[in-house]
């Protein structure tokens, strides 16, 4: 085993048991030009596309079908089992993965990393586990991390090359996994930490130096644009401070319209002061006692309010008169539009339908349209387009009409689609509602001990019936995650609950069903843990079963 040699050699420690698989390692994988002298990168470091808007996030409590190590596993994999045999397994599912990788089928490598991590969890315990197991589980997770990294899901990359650093926090491949998702998701700072801790352990690693010049350069080409960003922002002088130059301009702005207002108002004034002179000179020449300037001005103020009144007064009257005028034309418009009888166009319909005319049974068609006369009729009988009675809903043809069996009736497409190219049917509710009630007829008693599906807590997916080519196809794509709970019949007292998750029901793969244990929610006690176990395992084989039932349903019912 290839990678559990190197795994181990990077920590000073024995390798993992041999196995006789020996495909290529996504843990070796690089860009050529890093082939020679890259031993760390399993990921081309040039390699900085745009972060996935859609990334994946690792979930706590999803903790069992992620690939985590340190945490304390559940019951998933027994600890009884012996450990050189698990260690066999995992390495085995880790070549698988290699396998897959290498031709590029990533999901299927990540199926097979995941197991294997799933498999040595329960045997590193709070970090305590053999050098073996945590050698072999550090290079699952970040062949993972790479496999992930490769797939644009960044963050949970980056995520589970921290989950590897916490079992070995000098494992340089791990550094160089996380420091590259760092990059990609543009936390320049931590990405440099990273190569940088990892230059302590490998100071001769090509891949590491070049990266770490890599995110060095793009630092300082970032920090050398802020910098003139700021300067021309805030700058009181230069050529580019724009921020400077519009509040310049716009306080300027407020005083030259503040010094335009005082030279406005005092001219005004100087008007209103002429005007009250010339009224005086006028009082005085009749005889009137002249007035004060206060008084004119209060006077004048009166009259021009009085005269805004007035004006708003003639505004409001135009504007009703104008809204009575309009409601008058739409009442007369209406008046014309209207019509006592419903087979009677009216003058403006007519006139709207110009190039068209009316037939013998009322009927408006066009021009160019002819009708059949009787005599036409008696010789080649009525050929006008009919009505169809029948209902619109598609109909399956009639098998026993074309001498067909049964079966060929059920594969033969609807009514409309005689050809038989491609015609699919929506089954989404119909089978969610089926594949929710067999999981929770999943039943296993292990006496005294009985397992069941307490509650289908998630149900998400879609359900579909293809024809094409005649050939029936049933598709269909779910995810679920369950609620066991494990009761004593002796006392009728639950001694366990936990979660089960099925992340992939779909119907290319449905016979190898993945059903992973995800941890109790209520641990079994002392006394009833090995009970509980063999439940747990057992309900798990029924569940497979149920899922195999729901497919053969959705075959018979459609």
């Amino acid at each position: 085993m290839a990678e559990t040699q190197d795994a181990a050699k990077s920590e000073g420690e024995t390798a993992a048991p041999p196995s006789t698989n020996a495909t290529a390692n996504p843990e070796t994988a690089s860009t050529q030009e890093d082939a020679d002298n890259d031993k760390t990168a399993d990921v081309d470091p040039a390699d900085d596309t745009k972060n996935n808007d859609t990334e994946e996030h690792v979930d706590d409590d999803d903790d069992d079908t992620s690939s985590t190590g340190s945490e304390d596993s559940d019951l998933a994999t027994p600890p009884s089992e012996d450990p050189y045999l698990v260690l066999v397994k995992a390495t085995n599912h880790k070549e698988e993965g290699n396998a897959h990788f290498k031709a590029n089928a990533l999901d299927k490598a990540v199926r097979e990393y995941r197991k294997g991590t799933n498999l040595l969890k329960p045997f590193n315990k709070s970090n305590t586990g053999d050098e073996q197991v945590k050698a072999l589980l550090v290079t699952l997770q970040n062949n993972l991390s790479m496999v992930f990294f490769k797939q644009n899901k960044t963050k949970v990359s980056r995520d589970i090359a921290t989950k590897s650093l916490k079992i070995d926090p000098k494992n340089v491949k791990a550094l160089y996994r996380r420091a590259c998702a760092h990059k990609k998701m543009g936390d320049l700072e931590l990405a440099r930490d990273d190569l940088k801790e990892a230059l302590k352990h490998d100071a001769s690693n090509a891949a590491v130096k070049k990266e770490l010049a890599l995110v060095k350069k793009t630092l300082v080409d970032y920090k050398t644009k802020q910098k003139k960003a700021l300067a021309s922002a805030f700058s009181s002088s230069g050529k580019g401070s724009s921020l400077y130059e519009d509040k310049e301009k716009e306080k300027q702005k407020k005083v030259e319209a503040e010094k335009k207002k005082k030279e406005q108002e005092a001219k005004e004034l100087e008007q209103r002061k002429q005007q009250w002179e010339d009224e005086c000179v006028k009082r005085m020449a009749k005889g009137d006692e002249a007035i004060s300037f206060d008084d004119w001005e209060k006077e004048r103020k009166a009259e021009e309010d009085e005269r805004k009144k007035q004006e708003e007064k003639r505004q409001k009257e135009e504007r009703k008169a104008q809204q009575a005028a309009k409601k008058a034309a739409a009442a007369a418009k209406k008046a014309e539009q209207s019509d006592s009888s419903d087979d009677e166009l009216t003058a403006t319909e007519l006139a709207s339908l110009r190039g068209y005319k009316k037939t013998a049974d009322g009927r408006v068609t066009s021009y160019f349209t002819r009708e059949q006369s009787e005599h036409e009729k008696k010789i080649i009988g009525n050929i006008a387009p009919q009505r169809l009675e029948q209902s619109s809903t598609p109909t399956l043809l009639n098998a026993a009409a074309s001498g067909d069996s049964a079966d060929s009736k059920k594969k033969r497409p609807s009514a409309w689609n005689q050809a038989g190219t491609w015609e699919e049917k929506d089954t989404t509710k119909w089978c969610t509602d089926k594949l929710r009630d067999r999981l929770l007829q999943a039943k296993c008693q292990k006496q005294p001990y009985t397992a069941t599906i307490s509650k289908v807590d998630s149900l998400t997916g879609d359900a579909s019936v293809a024809i094409t080519n005649g050939k029936k196809r049933y598709i269909f794509d779910y995810h679920v995650k369950l609620k066991l709970e494990i009761r004593n019949d002796d006392d009728d007292e639950a001694v366990a609950e936990g979660t089960l998750h099925i992340p992939d029901i779909c119907s290319t793969s449905h016979d190898e069903l993945e059903v992973n244990f995800a941890g109790w929610k209520k641990a079994p006690g002392s006394a009833h843990r090995d009970g509980a176990v063999q439940c747990q395992q057992g309900l798990i084989t029924e569940i497979r079963g149920k899922v195999q039932q729901w497919v053969e349903d959705f075959n018979q019912h459609y």
